[in-house]
């Protein structure tokens, strides 16, 4: 089997700086940086993202995020707050603004021992105290997301020190410019256009300005 060419962000950074640099509206001060442009790709992508994922619902009549979009990152090991008792980690990322249970698609331990988990349930922050006096499975996990920072509470009140924590998200920050395409192939185009346009915005695509009190320029109509 022949193997897939990967794409890279920074090989779509260089197609826009190609396509840019054969426009009108760039003048000499065109200095966009790759960092920069990295930042309207990201914007993009989340707003391409979301907007499909609605878009979707509307046709199916459910919210389903594409898979192209999910990434599964092991996140560094749960600590805990020594003031509150929480066990937390840090997210790559704040999540996307889609509801509960999609920003975030699955959340799992996982380790050589024990295997696989069941999922980590999930649970708005500002339902968690009222969880807490109603009845729950036993040993069952919840998490509450605040920011990028996720908790994970055991019910039955088991410590997770050091449990190695799983989440599969839908993720739209760009940690490394030679990183593979997060997205589906799909999704390019619409994020190409959406850049190439703000950077129009940007640097000021030349406009017709109507100016008062100036006179008509050549004319071949007769006085």
């Amino acid at each position: 089997m022949a193997s897939v060419v990967a794409y890279t962000k920074l090989m779509l950074i260089q197609r826009i700086r190609k396509h840019t640099s054969n426009t009108r509206f760039i003048n000499d001060e065109y200095a966009a940086s790759d960092r920069e442009i990295m930042l309207y790709i990201d914007e993009a992508l989340a707003f391409n993202a979301v907007g499909q994922v609605y878009a979707g619902a509307k046709v199916l009549g459910t919210i389903d995020v594409p898979e192209g979009y999910l990434t599964t990152y092991q996140l560094p090991a749960l600590t805990q707050d020594q003031i509150t008792g929480a066990w937390y980690a840090t997210l790559p990322q704040p999540p996307v603004s889609l509801p509960l249970g999609y920003s975030i698609t699955r959340a799992y331990f996982a380790n050589a021992s024990f295997g696989l988990s069941q999922d980590i349930l999930p649970i708005k922050a500002k339902r968690a105290a009222y969880r807490n006096n109603m009845p729950k499975p036993a040993g069952a996990e919840y998490r509450i997301v605040n920011g990028d920072k996720i908790y994970i509470t055991a019910n039955d009140g088991t410590p997770l020190f050091n449990m190695p924590v799983y989440v599969e998200m839908l993720n739209t920050r760009t940690s490394n410019i030679n990183e593979t395409l997060n997205f589906p192939d799909d999704a390019i185009e619409g994020i190409f256009n959406n850049v190439v346009q703000k950077l129009a915005q940007r640097y000021g695509m030349p406009k017709d300005i109507i100016k008062d009190n100036i006179g008509a320029g050549n004319t071949t109509q007769k006085q």
